[in-house]
């Protein structure tokens, strides 16, 4: 428990030291509780904005590049080993839940044309939602509000708002419809 008050001290001051050497690359609404294992990666022209209430835990990356913006609502929090990487847009909306080892990817490699280029499209999560473990969220996809998405899914597509997804058959989704 100790260990655990002194991580979160010190990932306080983190956050506020990377305030401090990227005045404007980052914005927080309120001081995000995080733990001192943060990695954030902000190239110039870049920014991250962190609403109220952030909470992250152990091994969180951010990597954010050309520009990118990456937009984190009120009330979130980022279990283990979460990550996003940013090249152009993700924007997470209100008291989305991320379980362990989730990613956020809005980019793939253009291996068709040129290995070093990329392929971007914005990512948007809407407000309530889910993110079961050791999921992947690719480029392009919209999650509508009040979603929760099964552990270890592979999101390639939308998907709309008060759904339940529970799992991949065959590349086949299976969800349901809350309201």
């Amino acid at each position: 428990m100790l260990f655990e008050y002194l991580s979160l001290t010190f990932g306080i001051f983190k956050i506020i030291l990377y305030k401090i050497i990227y005045p404007k690359r980052i914005f927080y609404k309120t001081i995000p509780k995080i733990n001192s294992s943060l990695k954030i990666a902000i190239k110039k022209g870049s920014k991250l904005r962190i609403g109220k209430s952030f909470r992250s835990r152990n091994n969180v990356s951010i990597r954010i590049y050309d520009k990118g913006l990456v937009k984190i609502g009120d009330n979130c929090f980022f279990n283990d080993g979460c990550s996003i990487n940013c090249q152009e847009k993700i924007e997470i909306g209100n008291n989305v839940i991320c379980g362990q080892n989730v990613m956020f990817f809005d980019h793939d490699h253009d291996y068709k044309n040129n290995i070093n280029n990329f392929i971007t499209k914005k990512i948007t999560i809407g407000n309530n939602v889910w993110i079961g473990a050791n999921c992947i969220i690719l480029k392009g996809v919209k999650i509508g509000d009040n979603v929760v998405i099964a552990a270890g899914s592979i999101i390639s597509k939308d998907i709309s708002s008060n759904m339940l997804l529970l799992s991949k058959k065959k590349n086949e989704v299976i969800s349901y419809k809350t309201r």
